[in-house]
């Protein structure tokens, strides 16, 4: 049995069983017991440590088949993640690549809206109709002078003939 390296107090009886008390940290005192030892026969001892010897072999031996079976699904394991990472980094560079053409597009559409507002406060429609009426000589068009077509299949007129006067 281990030696308690406690405080020990001991009391001892005439009937000549010994009873050791030890106190540890505090005044409560507690009983060390003996575990009586059981006396084994050799056979049965070693009997035990055959079958642990056998079982030790068992689970640290590998057949071939489980080696090659386990190497084949590592690799099939390290194929899948060495695919999923190059999708996964050619989806990131895509959505990198849709971001910056959505600012580039942004940026054109305020530059379009900005040329338009300029081009907007260029024209003049006084000044357009003052320069077709007194230096052009141009007049509006009388009723009797519009000639109407009927709208067809497509969205332009063809003409075939000439314009009757």
């Amino acid at each position: 049995m281990k030696e308690v390296n406690k405080k020990k107090q001991g009391i001892k009886r005439k009937t000549g069983v010994g009873t050791e008390y030890y106190i540890e940290g505090n005044a409560v005192r507690k009983v060390e017991t003996q575990i009586p030892q059981r006396e084994t026969d050799g056979n049965e001892f070693s009997k035990k440590k055959k079958s642990i010897r056998k079982r030790q072999e068992n689970t640290t031996s590998m057949s071939f088949s489980h080696l090659m079976t386990m190497s084949v699904a590592m690799l099939v394991v390290l194929v899948l993640c060495v695919n999923y990472i190059s999708i996964q980094s050619k989806l990131t560079s895509t959505i990198r690549q849709t971001q910056i053409k959505e600012s580039e597009l942004e940026n054109l559409k305020n530059e379009n809206d900005a040329a338009e507002a300029d081009i907007a406060l260029y024209v003049d429609l006084d000044h357009i109709y003052d320069v077709a009426t007194n230096r052009l000589g141009m007049i509006y068009a009388k009723k009797s002078q519009v000639i109407t077509y009927e709208k067809t299949e497509s969205e332009y007129v063809r003409q075939f003939e000439d314009i009757p006067k």
